[in-house]
């Protein structure tokens, strides 16, 4: 029986599965509007709408999101914190980040004789984390940070890394928008970047990834040669991330510090593919003149 003066968190789950958008990607702003059902009001006052894209929107990368959450309503908030306490996932979020920024190579269970060296890589948007280990396995000598706005797609990555026996990766729960606090200044060797959320009307435009803000944040800190790597399927975000990225002074290249002209795929990009799609491709360097 639900605890009184909450609402019965698996019926009215279901009754606002089917009131919400079914794009997961517009969830916040459907929340937003100033009509909501009784129950849809309920359920957010309590922090039981327990779905597993509950995504993190603070840039604050070390408030510890998880404690607003009801444990009960998502699986994924426990795991995650559970794996985190007990180190048996490379997995961290919130106040645990501190000790990260301008250390980060130092936190990896995966160790070499040159440590301090490294390629640093961070994808932003690590869905269930199949690229980026890819990546990793690919290339041991590097580093991989995931990074996902999502409790079950950074728990899921971590998992996987840890069940390919990689101990490169490291996943993180934490808004793109912080990340000029979750890294020091030159410390990132690279961006990884496989179709961000396009956020196609021009109202939820401001929510994108690259903006001239993002620009100038990864060119401080990416370090002399670090890249930006993305893909998109939208053509006038690619357009607008083109403008703003060369704005900023990177330099349009087609190879890449340690993946040289290696290609990787993903979920996104291979149904694009089945579906005949057009997706748009781009990679850039932090090169000064």
């Amino acid at each position: 029986m639900a605890a009184q003066g909450h609402c019965n968190v698996t019926e009215d789950r279901i009754r606002l599965i089917a009131k919400l958008p079914k794009s997961a990607t517009l969830w916040y702003s459907h929340l937003n509007k100033p009509k909501k059902s009784k129950a849809l009001q309920r359920a957010i006052s309590h922090n039981q709408l327990g779905f597993c894209f509950m995504p993190v929107r603070s840039t604050d990368v070390f408030v510890d999101v998880a404690a607003k959450f009801n444990k009960n309503s998502n699986a994924y908030v426990g795991k995650l914190i559970d794996a985190q306490q007990k180190s048996t996932l490379q997995v961290a979020t919130g106040a645990a980040l501190r000790g990260f920024p301008g250390q980060w190579r130092s936190k990896f269970k995966s160790r070499n004789d040159d440590q301090a060296n490294r390629p640093l890589i961070v994808e932003i948007g690590c869905h269930t984390g199949q690229t980026v280990c890819d990546m990793a396995e690919a290339h041991p000598e590097a580093l991989f940070v995931a990074v996902d706005i999502t409790f079950k797609r950074v728990y899921q990555t971590a998992e996987r890394a840890e069940q390919r026996n990689l101990d490169n990766v490291y996943a993180v729960l934490a808004n793109a928008g912080g990340l000029s606090d979750l890294f020091k200044p030159g410390e990132v060797s690279g961006f990884v970047t496989f179709f961000p959320d396009p956020w196609k009307k021009k109202k939820h435009a401001h929510y994108r990834l690259y903006a001239p803000e993002f620009c100038a944040t990864a060119w401080d800190i990416l370090s002399p040669g670090g890249f930006l790597w993305l893909k998109t399927d939208h053509l006038p975000y690619f357009t607008d991330a083109c403008s703003f990225v060369e704005t900023q002074g990177f330099k349009q290249t087609d190879l890449l510090p340690v993946f040289k002209s290696e290609d990787y795929s993903s979920l996104f990009l291979r149904r694009f593919d089945l579906k005949g799609m057009p997706w748009y491709n781009r990679k850039w360097q932090k090169i000064h003149a």
